[in-house]
């Protein structure tokens, strides 16, 4: 990146221009997070449990904030600052942010990291990093309210099957992308068996020994030590 390039993705034009939808995702937090309260207090739910749900979910960020971290890190070579924490705060799917800028470096026939960026490549990167966050954005905005008309007619009623669709879905989701990175054998695949097996063991510990700090921790541990033997593999 120039000083030129980097004057102008790091301009106060460009922060001014991320600012809105900043704004918009911290007012949207915002608006679940009272609405959580409201609902958890007419269902009867208690203030420690409450609590204790908002002190596991903080801790519980701490390692995939990490990895967002890193990732903007290096999307802010490309990009600049004001675009990278946009983008990542949209949907904070780092490995989707670069793949984007990405494509838009080959479609101009350019490579990131090698070719000399200029202002072009940095207005086709806004437009096709905004395009594609936008729509989970105006998804959740428009149509969180009515997810639960959605989880009745998928479970045709029943209660109980919700968490199972819930979990099934989880599971495909973040299987589907733990798979890209799996293959060819390497650091990656490494990286997923050994942070899996982790989790797995962690998990079949917990139930008996039933550890609060060891649940709310679980993940970053998982994570750490995926990274870990990745960096000692490679």
């Amino acid at each position: 990146m120039t000083e030129q390039y980097s004057d102008i993705a790091n301009s106060w034009i460009l922060w001014m221009a991320a600012a809105p939808a900043l704004c918009f995702v911290f007012a949207q937090a915002f608006l679940f997070f009272r609405k959580s309260l409201r609902t958890a207090k007419e269902i009867g739910i208690s203030d420690a449990k409450v609590s204790s749900a908002i002190r596991g979910a903080s801790i519980a960020s701490i390692g995939p904030c990490f990895m967002m971290l890193s990732g903007i890190l290096t999307l802010m070579l490309y990009v600049g600052a004001p675009m990278a924490w946009m983008r990542v705060d949209f949907i904070g799917s780092v490995a989707d942010a670069l793949m984007e800028a990405a494509f838009t470096a080959d479609g101009m026939g350019l490579t990131l990291g090698k070719s000399e960026l200029n202002a072009s490549y940095l207005c086709a990167a806004a437009i096709v990093m905004t395009t594609c966050g936008l729509p989970f954005l105006l998804f959740v905005s428009f149509f969180a309210h009515r997810m639960d008309k959605v989880n009745k007619v998928i479970s045709g009623g029943n209660v109980h099957l919700i968490p199972i669709i819930g979990s099934g879905a989880l599971i495909g989701s973040f299987g589907a992308l733990t798979m890209n990175f799996g293959y060819p054998l390497g650091a990656n695949t490494l990286a997923i068996i050994s942070s899996a097996s982790a989790m797995a063991g962690i998990t079949l510990y917990n139930r008996k020994a039933n550890i609060q700090w060891l649940k709310e921790w679980g993940l970053t541990i998982c994570m750490v030590i995926g990274m870990t033997v990745a960096v000692i593999a490679k």
